[in-house]
């Protein structure tokens, strides 16, 4: 069933949450609707469809992040699990991804005993693949500040209170129903103003957010901050001056205006001379007359009235732009063709960057929050049952391999059989173990005992 067939039946669920139109400080058993939607509109309108940049910036990083497939796990070490964990909350700081990729077997293995919950890890409904349902998270959440997830529940049998289907709604459309009669104020439940206000529980919607500062006596810090917040006014300046430069492209009128400048000219009966001239100028137009000259029996001269978009300075102002926004994402500026860092290394760096910065933070934001749901209001709670993305398909994040042989052919005190294990590789069968574990010492290589110093020749 798609969601608008939810949305017809959901009206039959409407007593869950009074149907109540907002006005800014109506109570809701014993809740305040808090609204941040007219920011969050303007954003996702004027900033992700309206402007190139910010579109560039979060399709490149969603992109990324809609790679990697998520599977179910049992845990099956829980002290290795924490370590995994704690590891995976500073990506950037890891320098050997196939020590995290031994430590995660280590603490989970593949489970495939809930066929439900792996289902919905391909098709989260019938209108999306796992990979459109990440893209559609992570694009909200970087646009608005919050993605906010609906679990449709199976009601009834073994798998009952599990989620059958789950669907990310409109974040910019969501009102949060605020619980002030205690402190700190928290969430009562949910509404979707989607032509009709929807309800919801604060059970079926899971809510993944960035921080927010901004506190108020109604409840506004139970909303994350969107990162255009803070770009608010490089966004306005990249909008007005694109909107600058497509006027003076479409509506800028003459550049100048070509005058007689001779004492000889005279208005009425020069009107002639006049025409000639304009019609010289016009008919030298265009590639194939460049570098022709027009010729004209009156001394002339020029005024300019207007300005391109080059005096204007808008082409520079963009690029700043661009970066200035990059910086609010983690984005390098290189991968969004910043002309002054195109190198392959930059590019190289670029993408593991991209990678480290943007896709995997975002990615355990959802791993964290999917499982935090499930084992508190989707049905597993005190089970071992984890879900998690497998970072094994991010190429960039292997080590460099010419570099690694390089340093591991110095390295004569790791023996062969690890420095397989460093470079990802198999030993050979017709190769044996027990070699393969020894040390071998370069024969120019000596013991301080046996060092002998060098005798000069007398000069």
């Amino acid at each position: 069933m798609g969601l608008l067939d939810f949305f017809t039946k959901r009206q039959k669920l409407s007593t869950v949450l009074p149907q109540i139109p907002f006005n800014g400080q109506v109570a809701i058993q014993q809740g305040i609707i808090t609204w941040q939607g007219g920011d969050n509109i303007s954003f996702v309108r004027d900033g992700y469809s309206a402007n190139d940049i910010v579109y560039s910036i979060v399709k490149l990083i969603t992109d990324k992040a809609k790679l990697a497939p998520f599977h179910v796990y049992k845990v099956v070490d829980e002290r290795a699990a924490k370590k995994y964990k704690a590891l995976m909350s500073q990506p950037d700081k890891i320098e050997n991804w196939k020590d995290v990729e031994k430590l995660h077997k280590k603490a989970f293995e593949l489970y495939t005993g809930d066929a439900r919950l792996n289902e919905l890890l391909k098709y989260p409904n019938s209108e999306d693949t796992f990979g459109d349902f990440v893209e559609a998270w992570c694009s909200f959440k970087l646009i608005t500040g919050n993605s906010f997830v609906y679990a449709k529940m199976i009601e009834g049998g073994n798998n009952n209170g599990k989620p059958f289907e789950m669907y990310v709604l409109p974040s910019q459309y969501m009102y949060v129903l605020a619980d002030i009669q205690n402190f700190p104020p928290t969430i009562a439940g949910y509404q979707l103003n989607y032509g009709p206000l929807w309800n919801f529980t604060k059970q079926e919607i899971l809510q993944d957010k960035y921080f927010n500062p901004q506190w108020n006596t109604t409840g506004n810090q139970l909303y994350g901050q969107s990162p255009l917040m803070a770009a608010a006014r490089n966004l306005t300046r990249s909008n007005e001056a694109k909107t600058a430069a497509v006027a003076s492209f479409q509506n800028g009128g003459p550049a100048g205006v070509l005058f007689m400048n001779d004492e000889r000219f005279d208005p009425i009966s020069g009107q002639q001379q006049a025409q000639a001239l304009k019609r010289a100028v016009s008919e030298k137009g265009g590639s194939a007359n460049f570098n022709s000259i027009a010729v004209s029996g009156y001394k002339v001269d020029w005024k300019q009235i207007g300005l391109s978009p080059v005096e204007l300075d808008i082409i520079e102002s963009e690029k700043w732009d661009m970066k200035a926004l990059c910086n609010i994402y983690g984005v390098p500026a290189q991968l969004l063709n910043d002309s002054d860092n195109k190198t392959y290394n930059n590019q190289r760096e670029g993408e593991k960057a991209l990678t480290l910065r943007c896709a995997i933070p975002l990615l355990t934001g959802i791993r964290d929050n999917l499982n935090r749901k499930l084992h508190s209001d989707w049905g597993y709670r005190g089970t071992d049952i984890y879900v998690d993305f497998d970072a094994s398909v991010y190429g960039e994040l292997e080590a460099n391999k010419a570099e690694q042989v390089e340093w591991l052919d110095k390295a004569w005190w790791i023996a062969p059989k690890q420095k397989m294990d460093i470079m990802g590789l198999e030993i050979p069968p017709y190769i044996d173990e027990n070699e393969m574990e020894k040390l071998y010492i370069p024969s120019s290589l000596q013991s301080p005992d046996e060092f002998q110093p060098l005798t000069l020749p007398n000069e």
